[in-house]
């Protein structure tokens, strides 16, 4: 009868700590996009579309069935020797999934764009430098974007320069007659922008994202008048609201030199 016991313990034990290793091939699986993204090793469909939200939330889900069944029956056996790896378990596939769910949750509150600008009226344009170093594959840069067929039911087909004005009421041009390119071109590597190009008139800077490494471009032009700004990123369908924040800090930034 102890024997029967001290075997039942030990397939418990094993249940609980293989239910971990389980939980731990979602993490892995996002370590090993994000890394690949970082180092240019992975392209975006590999890194983020196929890898982050395809393959990691499966496994997160596979593992956190198992983590539960595992601490079910760790319950019955030996909740104190095996309880810790089956709830450990539990607790690492639930943050998985629970990062995921946040997620999509920013993902339907923002508007499905890629693309702000400060003036659509005279659309800022990207050296033709800049546009071969986006790619082929990069979101094409359009004078007038619109949102994407099937992407939104508020906001489908609707013109970029209407999203901007209703989700983004931050990005104005700037009026300030202390603007130089010298003191932009400062200002943006402070902010972690690497400078791509620059005139007198005109800086072009790359944006990466610190944790995938995705790369946005902003132009800051430069008139007589007023100063404009626009971020574009390269391949997200959706910048979750990030390249408002980008444009908005450098409107700052442009206000206070």
């Amino acid at each position: 009868m102890l024997e029967t016991n001290s075997q039942t313990r030990k397939r418990g034990l094993s249940l609980a700590f293989l239910a971990l290793l389980l939980s731990l091939s979602a993490p892995l699986v996002l370590g090993a996009a994000i890394f690949g993204s970082k180092v240019e090793y992975l392209d975006y469909d590999t890194s983020f579309t196929l890898l982050t939200l395809n393959w990691a939330p499966k496994l997160a889900t596979i593992s956190l069935v198992f983590a539960l069944i595992a601490l079910l029956v760790s319950l019955f056996m030996a909740p104190k020797r095996t309880g810790p790896f089956a709830l450990a378990a539990v607790i690492i596939s639930g943050s998985v999934l629970g990062g995921f769910y946040v997620y999509e949750r920013k993902l339907k509150s923002a508007p499905p764009i890629y693309d702000v600008a400060t003036d659509w009226q005279r659309p800022l344009t990207f050296s033709e430098k800049l546009i071969k170093d986006r790619g082929p594959d990069a979101h094409p840069v359009e004078d007038n974007p619109r949102v994407a067929k099937g992407s939104s039911f508020e906001w489908d087909l609707k013109p970029v320069a209407d999203v901007n004005a209703a989700t983004c009421s931050g990005a104005q041009p700037v009026r300030n007659a202390n603007i130089t390119a010298d003191k932009v071109a400062a200002s943006l590597m402070h902010e972690g922008y690497m400078i791509f190009g620059r005139s007198p008139w005109r800086i072009e800077a790359v944006y990466r994202d610190p944790i995938y490494g995705f790369k946005s471009d902003i132009v800051v032009r430069i008139d007589p008048d007023k100063t404009d700004v626009r971020s574009v990123s390269r391949h997200e369908l959706s910048d979750l609201g990030r390249n408002c924040t980008r444009v908005m800090r450098v409107v700052e930034i442009l206000k206070a030199m």
